[in-house]
């Protein structure tokens, strides 16, 4: 079993636990500090959504540097358990919810809660981008929510008009972009 590391916050140093699947691909610790770098600030109290979670390593974080509360929302029942494993090891459960369905299911179910971040790294043979960001803006986002969305470092993301780039940065494989809405 391999280990993806939290950065930075109250839990810098710890280690998570990952396991070994082909489409589990932890958010490179380059752009995780990039991104905490950018993000800090505004954590303190901030309700985040961990969607597509796989190791959890954004939501982690994100509670790590001030978040006070996380939902990580993860299919895969292997994935699901390891990432319930690693809320006991760290004695997160009260703070990080950990929700096995997929990522449009949590979307279209989920009612009456909005979120001050949104992690949104998805497969990236799939274009969940053009397919969830409009859905998820709508219904879960509020206003001047940030979002994270990490892609394959050549592809060009195509977002919400109401999406304004504030910065991106990438390493190895992967892009990292963080989004602000911005209601007109």
């Amino acid at each position: 079993m391999s280990s993806v590391r939290i950065i930075s916050g109250t839990l810098g140093g710890r280690r998570i636990k990952t396991i070994k699947n082909k489409n589990l691909k932890p958010t490179p610790e380059k752009l995780r500090e990039q991104l905490f770098s950018w993000i800090r600030p505004e954590l303190s109290g901030a309700r985040c959504l961990d969607l597509f979670a796989g190791s959890g390593a954004l939501g982690f974080e994100a509670l790590s540097n001030g978040a006070s509360a996380v939902v990580m929302v993860e299919q895969n029942p292997d994935i699901y358990r390891n990432l319930k494993e690693n809320c006991e090891l760290i004695d997160s459960e009260s703070t990080i919810n950990v929700v096995r369905q997929s990522a449009e299911d949590f979307i279209r179910r989920t009612k009456e809660k909005k979120f001050d971040f949104i992690f949104f790294d998805p497969p990236y043979i799939k274009d969940y981008v053009k397919l969830l960001i409009p859905k998820l803006l709508s219904k879960l986002a509020r206003d001047g929510v940030k979002i994270y969305i990490e892609t394959d470092a050549h592809e060009t993301v195509h977002t919400h008009s109401e999406l304004c780039l504030i910065n991106s940065s990438s390493s190895g494989k992967a892009k990292g972009h963080l989004y602000e809405l911005s209601k007109s």
